[in-house]
């Protein structure tokens, strides 16, 4: 299935595009032959690998560094000049001469009509370059205190983040190299909780075999042995805990992004005795999660998955309730430049299914920018593995996703971040939020400009007033960008730490819902 609202960048307006250049109105017999050959190789070369996309989706300047760049995939996965060299000569003509010189700039949005009033609170210690890759709402202790698991990129650890009724406290879980996910599960049956972490082990995105997934066994009073349950894999960017081959153990679903040609979607079948074996179950970088749900009903655990990259589509793949699994594609973007970057599972409309929320805003790949098309959208479900592609709205650079009902009026609301923005731009929002008016038509609302770069929420009561409260994880991919950069052009640089003297920013936030208790009304509370 098509995503309906991107349409128009499909490769038939590609090849649109490439009539405009080539002065297709010319009734030339032989500009005409060329022309249709053109379009043959534009399709069946750029088509190989993905959806063919649009020239409209980047601007001219940077189409030729991105064909150079398709073209070395293309020489290493199937060997040199794969395409021929006068070919790619046309391929870069098309895509220059048809592309625009800026891609449209998404409005203002001016919020006349703002129902909510939030107010926010720097929780736990800050940092010069916060990198918080993922927040989690736990329960570890009977105390009653609401504690979060933060995944901290930056310092390559977990930890425990706890509000007393006096204040917040943040404790060290583990080191972790780049953890990525926390799940809380009594994996073990013994009647504790125990903690499922997943690790990427290297960032920036690369091949290297740095991918674990640690279990913090809970032993007595609140302490945990650390144990590695996979390792020498690519990246990994999710594990979840689920009986997979119905045998009555927790078993694993995983999610190894990896990068480059490294990734796949797997399993990792518990043998007991702490003895563990994995299965491949498709060969593919980019899986950014897993999802177990039972999803066609037959009472097998099914996966449900959002793969970025090239593939760019979300996937079901489907049990048979013996770890053996049929693909079932849900949906899949226009083009490779889409930028997928969240997905949650939730029944959107209240019809007791489950549908599926997904965000896309990466644009750190061909070419950085903002895009227009980035934003928030929903897949409705239909029945028998059918979606149907809902709007909610476009919004740069959104990295995250999350439904619930902010406003308390019985219907899913939608929280969305940015990480991929024009800061200099104090209209634009690192924060907003959609307001559903219970038929599934969403009205936006801005939230906060700063802190900028989003990529981790959690809704949850923190302050016991019955109305969701937003945690926020802050991730700086831009001062992480420069970091490494300046690190690239100063080779004599033996510490690329930050200093002490650089300014300290907040790495998680709080905004605190004000709603009254009359229900429409808000206002700030100092």
């Amino acid at each position: 299935m098509i995503y309906k609202y991107l349409l128009k960048i499909t490769s038939i307006v590609a090849i649109f595009g490439f009539y405009q250049y080539f002065a297709a109105s010319s009734t030339n017999p032989e500009q005409q032959k060329k022309l249709d050959a053109v379009i043959v190789n534009v399709n069946k070369y750029c088509g190989a690998c993905h959806k063919v996309p649009s020239p409209t989706v980047m601007p001219k300047k940077y189409w030729p560094a991105a064909i150079k760049a398709m073209v070395d995939i293309a020489d290493r996965r199937m060997g040199a000049n794969t395409i021929p060299p006068e070919i790619v000569k046309d391929i870069k003509a098309f895509y220059y001469g048809s592309s625009p010189e800026t891609l449209d700039v998404l409005p203002i949005h001016k919020d006349t009509n703002q129902p909510l009033t939030f107010s926010t609170t720097e929780l736990g210690e800050k940092s010069p370059l916060p990198l918080v890759i993922n927040i989690k709402s736990v329960e570890l202790d009977e105390t009653g205190n609401n504690q979060f698991l933060i995944s901290d990129g930056e310092r390559n650890e977990v930890s425990i983040l706890t509000v007393t009724k006096t204040d917040w406290q943040e404790t060290l879980l583990t080191e972790i190299p780049i953890a990525s996910h926390t799940e809380v599960i009594d994996y073990d049956k013994d009647g504790d909780k125990d903690i499922i972490i997943s690790a990427l082990g290297h960032f920036p995105p690369s091949d290297k075999l740095a991918g674990k997934i640690f279990l913090m066994r809970n032993t007595a009073d609140g302490k945990y042995d650390k144990e590695i349950l996979l390792e020498d894999v690519g990246r990994i960017t999710d594990a979840r805990p689920v009986d997979i081959d119905n045998d009555d153990d927790l078993d694993l679903a995983v999610a190894i992004f990896g990068g480059g040609d490294v990734g796949e979607l797997a399993w990792l079948e518990n043998l007991g005795n702490g003895k563990y074996k994995k299965h491949s179950i498709v060969k593919v970088s980019g899986a950014l999660n897993v999802s177990p749900v039972d999803l066609n009903n037959d009472g097998n655990m099914d996966i449900v998955t959002l793969i970025s990259q090239e593939y760019e589509m979300v996937v079901a793949l489907i049990n048979n309730g013996k770890g053996e699994f049929q693909q079932a594609p849900l949906a899949q973007a226009p083009h490779p430049m889409y930028g997928s970057t969240s997905m949650r599972l939730v029944d959107m409309d209240g019809d007791k299914d489950i549908d599926i929320l997904f965000s896309n805003g990466d644009a750190l790949d061909l070419q950085p920018d903002p895009k227009p098309y980035h934003g928030i959208q929903w897949l409705e479900n239909t029945g028998n593995l059918k979606f149907q592609f809902r709007e909610i709205g476009r919004f740069y650079g959104t990295s995250i996703a999350v439904a619930g009902d902010l406003d308390a009026d019985g219907d899913m609301d939608i929280v969305a971040a940015s990480w991929n923005n024009y800061w200099q731009d104090p209209a634009r929002q690192s924060m907003i939020w959609f307001e559903n008016d219970g038929k599934q038509n969403f009205s936006r609302h801005n939230i906060i400009h700063e802190p900028q770069s989003i990529v981790s929420i959690e809704l949850k009561d923190v302050t016991g007033d019955n109305q969701l409260d937003i945690i926020a994880g802050i991730f700086r991919i831009d001062l992480w960008i420069k970091k490494f950069a300046e690190k690239d052009n100063n080779k004599e640089q033996k510490d690329s730490k930050i200093t002490e003297q650089e300014i300290l920013l907040p790495r998680v936030i709080m905004l605190e819902n004000q709603r009254t208790t009359e229900g429409t009304k808000f206002s700030k509370i100092n």
